[in-house]
């Protein structure tokens, strides 16, 4: 669990659902069963964290966040807080399984030292159907003082009985200006601010990490210098090195993005946050180079890339396909190379 001290208090678009889970905690009046949901990098997770921390902080009061640094904050920062069992894939891209849940229902039937005993759980859909009937058993006769907090982007992929036996808290998407805003109290460099949005996909946790991290950032230069090569790419062999150094959690869905700055590009003329982070003029050729249908034919193919994220696929054939996809139509080695995609 990512328990860094909250002492800089929620962001803006996250204070009236953290005072909601304060006030509604320090009434008692939390329910069995908590459902949080928003888009991806909107704070799910930051808010889920800052609210657990400050549920056992032993020095916070009223609406303060967690101090941070007392043995219930240290804990949590640990993995180690008796009152809490976190439940997640056991690989990313992996279900949920039923004996998770049931080792989750347990623990949460077990009589503890605080008030409140909590099972964390996310993302919530990652839930097979047996951990999913597993899970409803629980929340129809939740035990005295215990909260199963859910988390989920996509609650519409949950039955409908486990929504249902949930109290929903949605966490808005922040405008652009509200984002920007915070972000830019995190530097003194409005570029910096304009690159981590665009890096982040829109996603502002996401973009606040960035800035605060140099691993990611160093992960983001990598993914951009990739993509750029891919953009003035040639030959087969020259962008795939450079393409077998980036996470494809990560490249993936930038590629996917870059693909649509140059379609857009193209049928407006305009340049969108994302592509101003590339050559201008490296992605405008590309974009005239392959005209409409074929823009249209690698957004297409950017998303079966995106699906196969989740799959078991060799690496380097991945990236394989993806580079010869990307070559200009007449390049020999496109044309030898063929149409890989799903092919293994």
């Amino acid at each position: 669990m990512n328990t860094a001290a909250m002492s800089t208090g929620p962001a803006p678009w996250l204070l009236g659902p953290w005072q909601t889970l304060l006030e509604r905690a320090a009434a008692g009046r939390l329910p069995g069963g908590l459902l949080v949901t928003g888009a991806e990098g909107t704070g799910k997770g930051w808010l889920v964290t800052a609210f657990l921390q400050r549920l056992y902080c032993d020095r916070a009061s009223g609406l303060q966040p967690a101090c941070g640094d007392c043995g219930g904050c240290r804990s949590l920062a640990g993995g180690v807080h008796p009152e809490v069992h976190e439940v997640m894939p056991p690989e990313p891209g992996k279900e949920i399984p039923v004996d998770a849940i049931r080792t989750a229902s347990e623990f949460l039937g077990l009589s503890g030292s605080a008030t409140w005993r909590v099972l964390r759980l996310h993302p919530a859909e990652a839930m097979n159907a047996s951990a999913a009937n597993a899970l409803l058993k629980t929340l129809e006769e939740p035990p005295s003082g215990a909260l199963a907090i859910l988390e989920s982007a996509r609650p519409s992929a949950l039955p409908a009985t486990i929504r249902s036996r949930c109290q929903n808290l949605h966490l808005a998407t922040p405008s652009l200006d509200q984002a920007r805003a915070w972000l830019a109290g995190m530097t003194d460099d409005p570029g910096a601010v304009e690159a981590a949005w665009a890096a982040a996909l829109g996603r502002p946790m996401t973009a606040a990490e960035l800035l605060a991290d140099p691993d990611r950032q160093a992960a983001w230069e990598r993914d951009r210098d990739a993509l750029t090569g891919l953009l003035r790419a040639t030959d087969l062999h020259s962008v795939v090195p450079a393409l077998m150094r980036c996470d494809p959690e990560t490249l993936v869905p930038r590629l996917q993005a870059l693909l649509l700055s140059a379609q857009r590009w193209l049928a407006s003329g305009e340049m969108d946050r994302f592509g101003a982070q590339f050559p201008r003029e490296d992605l405008q050729r590309f974009a005239r180079e392959r005209g409409a249908r074929g823009m249209a034919s690698l957004v297409q193919q950017s998303r079966q890339w995106q699906r196969q994220l989740r799959t078991t696929l060799n690496p380097q054939l991945r990236m394989e396909d993806m580079a010869a996809a990307m070559l200009p139509l007449t390049t020999p080695q496109r044309v030898a190379y063929g149409d890989r995609s799903g092919a293994y």
